[in-house]
């Protein structure tokens, strides 16, 4: 039978609980929420267009008729405002 002692449990459960912390971290934040697809959201775009490259959004102000969609968190996101379901506005945060 496989036996370890104190110290080596505690160092393997520091460890594991390190890495569970670091995805959680890094796994809540969509990797479509960077800086080259902001940089590639152009006025006039679709909605459709936004849809495809960064798939559902976080949230709008009505899913029916976007006219205000955040993809990402608080703290890091993309912004973008449309009018007739076309970009008239885009902004980020934390990219």
């Amino acid at each position: 039978m496989f036996h370890l002692s104190r110290s080596r449990s505690v160092q393997l459960l520091m460890v594991a609980t390190l890495c569970m912390a670091t995805i959680a971290i890094t796994g809540c934040s969509d990797p479509k929420v960077n800086r080259t697809n902001f940089n590639h959201i152009d006025i006039g775009m679709r909605y459709a267009e936004v849809h495809h490259m960064l798939g559902a959004p976080t949230w709008c102000d009505d899913y029916d008729r976007p006219k205000e969609c955040r993809w990402g968190t608080e703290e890091r996101h993309i912004y973008v405002v449309f009018v007739a379901r076309r970009v008239v506005d885009k902004q980020s945060k934390g990219l």
